[in-house]
């Protein structure tokens, strides 16, 4: 019964995804195109690949927010499966690797289907949350509950933690600890030294969510946290008390899928305001002491702001890009040009907005106009999720595994 529950839970889980991100499979020829066609640009950077390298299988067809991480002179990258690589961040050269299901048994009741336990040897670590390097360790979470830090120099294990609820996103990890956000609806607090659990705070999901959660954030011992009923709060860091809320995300409709109200995309803090979005409701900047709302406008996303230079960006669920004044948010420019191309979220590379698309594009913006004035293909089955940039390098993770660090040099 309970293998049941999970795939019933999955299956609707799967199924608001399919429907809210536009992929149909049914159609016929008189239909509106699902995505746009990539026209001819006029190019004003040059995209040239510093090295590549791969790790592991990727993600295959798997929903993930599984991301690059790049710190201490080095590229930290994982796959789905449970391979864990550090490059180094200027030449690409493997430093270490490790498979995490050499050391760690999983709970092969989580998987995902009927039969997938029996034939899958040995059981998937399903990393699905993460990387984040901090302490000299990266901590990740997976699909299957469990939180794992990493020695940074060498990739052995520190410790290992089983929360035993999905983590999706990014864990976050200062002060002290790291806390985990869990798709079933738990904010859990955990030391950072030992991975021994502090506190854990839990909110009622609703029945029919957009699969993922936001990832939290520490701020000054306050957790932020956005929920699956289109609500951010802050939980006192030292004991998981709630200090306040705010409706973000209304939900609204004749029937659930319309009611989606999820805040997935990870809060955003400049200074003394936080910005939250959800995914059928608004974009709201928020005081961060008490939540008092500074000004909403209306935009749908699930994907995570880039907010810099007095500005907001972001890629909304039709994937059209944005750009807004951190200050009243007004809007500077839309660009649908990419609309249907399941745009990841921005990332700000040399003064351009950077976005990657479902065929293995990355697109380069103007941050004052929003034209596109780049453009480069990695392939790799598509990219996911955000581009990361250090040290004005750009580093890309794509599905199927591949690791690309990228520069830009101006001219036509």
């Amino acid at each position: 019964m309970q293998l049941i529950q999970r795939f019933i839970k999955g299956s609707l889980l799967f199924s608001a995804t399919l429907l809210v991100t536009g992929c149909s499979i049914f159609g016929d020829d008189d239909e509106e195109p699902k995505f746009a066609e990539l026209q001819p640009i006029s190019s004003e950077v040059q995209p040239r690949v510093l090295w590549d390298a791969s790790v592991g299988s990727g993600i295959g067809e798997y929903f993930s927010r599984l991301n690059p991480v790049v710190e201490y002179g080095k590229v930290f990258a994982a796959d789905r499966n449970g391979i864990v690589s550090a490059f180094d961040k200027s030449t690409g050269e493997r430093l270490w690797r490790i498979d995490l299901r050499q050391s760690i048994q999983f709970d092969q009741a989580t998987d995902e289907g009927w039969f997938g336990g029996i034939f899958s040897s040995p059981f998937p670590a399903r990393i699905s949350g993460g990387l984040v390097a901090s302490y000299d360790r990266v901590f990740l979470g997976t699909e299957n509950g469990d939180v794992v830090a990493l020695n940074a120099e060498s990739g052995d294990i520190v410790w290992h933690t089983e929360v035993n609820n999905e983590v999706m996103s990014d864990p976050a990890v200062g002060e002290g600890r790291v806390v985990v956000h869990t798709g079933g609806g738990k904010v859990i607090s955990l030391d950072a030294e030992t991975g021994e659990q502090q506190w854990e705070y839990e909110y009622q999901a609703p029945m029919l969510t957009v699969r993922g959660a936001s990832a939290p954030a520490i701020i000054s011992g306050g957790i932020v946290v956005g929920d699956s009923n289109g609500t951010g709060m802050i939980l006192i860091a030292n004991n998981g008390q709630q200090a306040w809320t705010q409706t973000i995300g209304k939900p609204s409709g004749s029937n659930e899928l319309e009611r989606l109200a999820d805040v997935d995309a990870k809060p955003a803090v400049q200074g003394t305001t936080l910005y939250m979005i959800a995914f059928n409701g608004e974009l709201v900047a928020l005081e961060l002491r008490d939540g008092e709302v500074r000004w909403k406008r209306d935009y749908k996303a699930f994907e995570n702001m880039l907010v810099t230079n007095g500005r907001i960006f972001l890629t909304d669920v039709k994937s059209h890009v944005y750009a807004l004044e951190q200050s009243g948010g007004v809007e500077r420019w839309g660009n649908s040009q990419l609309f249907g191309r399941k745009l990841s979220a921005p990332a700000w590379h040399r003064d351009y907005v950077v976005v990657g698309d479902f065929e293995g594009y990355l697109h380069w913006l103007d941050s004052d106009s929003g034209n596109i004035v780049g453009r480069y293909e990695v392939g790799g089955d598509g990219v996911y999720v955000a581009p990361v940039v250090d040290d004005n390098i750009m580093y890309v993770q794509t599905r199927d595994g591949d690791i690309i660090a990228l520069d830009i040099q101006s001219g036509n």
